[in-house]
């Protein structure tokens, strides 16, 4: 029921200065001012004001002294009449609140007052989404890209297509309805070119899908090569802390460790895995069958080869034939030459492989740089209207068939029908990404992703 009054702490549990709890639903005011005084100073109150008071058990005595936020119906998070109660943060405290005034309304729901603000028009889906990706953003980068989608930028870029596609399907309806009326002829070129306008623009918003995907999700980077290559070394020296075993012995890493870092704003999964080798050790061989499902996981390799003093000129086949690495790991691997400060002083630089030493470190800003570089993520890219999860470019890619069946009925001269139903179509996919028409299945879906009290 959306009209229930609903309440949840919006701050983290554990002690703290101050903690909040957010109230809403009609009615909600009326209820905590039985329970606060001066109750007429908060009845009385304006929407966007502070009210000062102290909230009251069931028997009149002071619970604790808060401030209340006051947000009148529609000027609020959730479109509803809400209130945010900031109350001193001890847990304990926060709980005797929770149980008084539970007595009155419900818990809300994981995402329950995004889901409202949603359900009336203070959002659409594709930015009630953003919400949740801006609260578990783990880079600079990520936290942008969600804000942007937040603000509104790749609702309004699907406006803009979905009022192009209508006023497209339009003609075409246009010249069925009229079809027996002594009226010019509709233009099919500029008809044609309209659509293939759309397509351009909608596909290249696909072609980012990818890189979105990343932004959103962590850029997956798995380190592999035989033992004692330096992986280990390389994982510490980019997590800038000792957080893998390093050992002179072979074979040191069994298992895989996983970490999360920002690389330049981005944020970055990196995997430190088992040597690659031949073993008879079980548990040895359960890491290195690990490896290389992480490798077919990752959406870049980082495969390193050492390097002694005796390597003298690089071989980048042998290396490559010596790697073992399939035609599909290669295309999405870069080869590095670790501890390159083993290397002698004239050895050429290589297109092919990255030098490398943690020693020195020298080589590990390129590394970095030529990691974003293979996967086309630059510092503009989140200023863009951005598709960044797997449900939006699903829609985007459904409405992209229909706009190009569209395209080839009108080639072929099959008639208006058929162009105005696919286009009603492709209208009908991107709709699914704001959220005009939506199942109840996939809104619970959505927001019981988000955390309660959002």
């Amino acid at each position: 029921m959306t009209n229930d009054i609903i309440i949840a702490p919006i701050t983290p549990a554990g002690y703290a200065a101050i903690a909040v709890l957010r109230l809403s639903g009609k009615g909600c005011i009326e209820l905590l001012a039985r329970h606060f005084q001066p109750a007429g100073k908060l009845l009385n109150s304006p929407t966007h004001r502070l009210v000062h008071g102290y909230l009251q058990d069931s028997r009149g005595n002071d619970l604790d002294e808060v401030l209340l936020s006051v947000f009148r119906s529609p000027h609020s998070y959730t479109g509803e009449d809400s209130l945010e109660i900031s109350c001193h943060g001890n847990p304990n405290l926060v709980n005797r609140i929770l149980k008084l005034l539970l007595q009155s309304c419900r818990l809300a729901k994981p995402g329950e007052f995004t889901l409202r603000a949603y359900l009336n028009g203070k959002l659409d889906l594709s930015q009630a989404e953003a919400v949740n990706d801006l609260i578990k953003a783990q880079a600079s980068k990520a936290e942008s890209a969600a804000l942007m989608q937040l603000k509104g930028k790749l609702s309004e870029y699907l406006q803009g297509i979905l009022e192009r596609i209508t006023e497209v399907r339009l003609r075409c309806e246009l010249a069925i309805d009229f079809a027996d009326q002594d009226l010019p002829q509709i233009d099919l070129v500029d008809l044609a070119n309209r659509l293939q306008g759309i397509i351009s623009d909608a596909a290249e918003l696909a072609s980012k899908a990818e890189q979105g995907r990343i932004i959103r999700e962590g850029i997956k980077v798995c380190l592999a090569g035989a033992p004692n290559a330096g992986k280990s070394s390389l994982f510490n020296a980019l997590l800038q802390q000792n957080r893998a075993i390093v050992t002179p012995h072979p074979g040191t890493t069994r298992d895989y460790l996983e970490e999360s870092i920002s690389l330049n704003g981005f944020p970055l999964v990196i995997y430190d895995t088992a040597g690659l080798r031949t073993s008879q050790d079980e548990i040895e061989s359960q890491g290195i069958a690990k490896s290389y499902e992480l490798m077919q996981e990752a959406d870049l390799i980082v495969y390193l080869k050492e390097a002694t003093p005796q390597t003298g000129e690089l071989n980048f086949p042998a290396i490559l034939r010596e790697s073992g690495l399939s035609a599909e790991l290669v295309s999405k691997t870069i080869f590095c030459l670790s501890k390159a400060d083993l290397l002698p002083e004239n050895t050429p630089e290589s297109t092919q492989i990255t030098f490398c030493s943690t020693i020195t470190n020298k080589g590990l800003d390129g590394l970095s740089d030529q990691i974003l570089v293979r996967l086309n993520l630059s510092d503009e890219l989140v200023n863009k209207p951005l598709i960044t999860n797997s449900r939006h470019l699903a829609a985007l890619e459904n409405s992209l068939v229909s706009l190009r069946m569209a395209l080839q009925s009108l080639q072929d001269g099959l008639g208006f029908e058929f162009t105005a139903f696919e286009l009603s179509s492709a209208s009908a996919a991107l709709e699914e990404i704001l959220g005009v028409i939506s199942p109840d299945d996939l809104l619970e879906q959505i927001f019981s992703n988000f955390c309660i009290g959002k």
